[in-house]
């Protein structure tokens, strides 16, 4: 009796193909029931130990954590249910701990299906739900009883970086607004020296509730927390005579 191999290893070769194509597809489909995906800086280099968050959409305080490797990369197995994925990296900067949330390029929730979902640190911009807020640092101005200013929003501030920022990079000076006249959002969190002019005046200024001298140029710090009042943040009060 004779057999027809011929369409046999037709399959054969067709299967093979198939299977390859799904393994070279560069790592853009998601595996069922794990979350993967890699963190880079914003230069593109890989962040290592970076905390990773899986946390369920429905069930309070039920998440799973892992970290990412040298590479940047992190792999979670998970079960059915609805997720979201964050991601948290901490650094020291200038003896203190700073913890940031890092920005994702897909912030939808997802199931068992699994998920590919890649995270950049950012220094400045707006958070995405189901975060909120901005990725730079908070930057609160209060008056000095008494000493106000009929529209607050209209000071403009000069930030000076004193060397660089907290992930390393570097930025020029600029000048910028508070638009509630009270907050300067999305500063990227650093060290500074700030000045500050209204109507062409100077605006004295100095660490907020202390007792330290107003100046017309202040050093300023971020602080990872301010209790019950801030992250990764900084307040200050002005003095206008005019």
């Amino acid at each position: 009796m004779r057999y027809n191999f011929l369409p046999i290893m037709l399959m054969a070769v067709l299967l093979t193909a198939a299977c390859k194509k799904s393994s070279d597809d560069g790592g853009t489909r998601a595996d069922r029931g794990i979350v993967r995906g890699t963190v880079w800086d914003a230069s593109g280099n890989p962040l290592s130990n970076v905390r990773i968050i899986v946390d369920n959409s429905i069930f309070f305080n039920s998440n799973i954590t892992a970290r990412t490797n040298t590479a940047g990369e992190y792999r979670i197995a998970i079960p059915n249910g609805s997720w979201y994925a964050f991601a948290q990296h901490e650094v020291s900067y200038h003896g203190k701990r700073f913890t940031f949330y890092l920005h994702p390029d897909e912030a939808t929730g997802f199931g068992g299906e699994g998920a590919i979902r890649n995270f950049q640190w950012r220094l400045a911009g707006e958070m995405q739900q189901p975060l909120s807020g901005n990725y730079g640092g908070l930057v609160t101005i209060d008056n000095y009883p008494g000493a106000g200013i009929p529209d607050p929003s209209a000071i403009e501030f000069t930030f000076q970086p004193l060397g660089p920022l907290v992930d390393g990079s570097t930025i020029a000076a600029f000048i910028t607004r508070a638009a509630d006249g009270h907050q300067v959002k999305g500063v990227p969190v650093g060290r500074y020296r700030i000045s500050a002019r209204y109507q062409g005046r100077s605006v004295l200024l100095r660490t907020w509730n202390t007792t330290e001298r107003f100046s017309d140029s202040y050093e300023m710090n971020f602080e990872p927390q301010i209790a019950g009042q801030c992250d990764n943040c900084a307040k200050l009060e002005y003095l206008y005579e005019s």
